[in-house]
């Protein structure tokens, strides 16, 4: 599809407004997964976990709240990323952003009206933590994420999962985007991904890493995969696992 395309199928989302009572759910799947390589064969959010492909699970848990809008956000129109039950939406890339750009590049998406969901599409989620994102009554600004090591998938560090926000806190959410991004551009940061953002929206300086305020701790079978050693690590542990029961 061509650019003008494209820019006008942004300006119909940017123009439409969702029903009231709809969550809209942003899949994030338009990084450039330089860490995970064509392990696989395959992008990491369509590898295969347990006979399902990782962003159809998502896809899946989400669509069975009826209440949920589903998109999901790529660099580039691609066959293998539309999914039935969601849409697919090219994101507007800035990549001089750094890792702030999986967040900025699809604000086009954020709910005017009600609630944003925005899910990691390389994160395998338990049905458990699906039903503890999608009940959450809170309205403020939050993540879902592990602030700890993972004594049950093996990973030895914490990891964020999926943020929740509503209109209220839009305007906070982009400047400190853009302040993340800003920190990136200037090298005083080497990283602006969801952490520093978190450290951001929770008053915490960006290059300190501690847990405040606005966290919601996931300790299950969700895990992130960036790598191949966490698939590996992940399928090795799940097995293990299954196989003492």
């Amino acid at each position: 599809m061509s650019k003008e395309y494209w820019s006008k199928k942004h300006e119909a989302y940017m123009n439409r407004r969702p029903d009231r009572g709809k969550t809209v759910c942003i899949i994030i799947c338009a990084g450039e997964a330089t860490r995970w390589g064509n392990y696989l064969g395959v992008p990491k959010h369509l590898v295969t976990l347990e006979g399902e492909v990782m962003l159809h699970r998502l896809v899946r848990q989400l669509s069975e709240y009826k209440d949920n809008s589903i998109h999901i956000v790529v660099k580039e129109d691609d066959d293998k990323y539309k999914v039935s039950g969601s849409e697919l939406y090219v994101a507007d890339l800035n990549p001089s952003n750094g890792d702030a750009d999986k967040f900025l590049s699809s604000q086009k998406l954020w709910n005017k009206h009600g609630r944003t969901l925005v899910f990691c599409g390389d994160v395998w989620f338990s049905d458990s933590a699906i039903r503890k994102i999608l009940s959450y009554r809170g309205t403020d600004w939050i993540v879902f994420g592990r602030h700890h090591a993972s004594k049950i998938t093996g990973c030895k560090w914490g990891e964020l999962f999926a943020q929740s926000f509503y209109p209220k806190d839009i305007k906070e959410h982009r400047a400190n985007l853009h302040k993340v991004a800003e920190a990136y551009k200037a090298k005083s940061i080497t990283s602006a991904g969801g952490w520093a953002h978190y450290r951001a929206m929770s008053g915490i300086p960006l290059g300190e890493h501690k847990i405040k305020d606005k966290f919601y701790n996931i300790d299950d079978w969700t895990d992130d995969f960036d790598k191949p050693e966490d698939y590996d690590r992940w399928t090795k542990n799940r097995k293990k696992a299954k196989g003492k029961k």
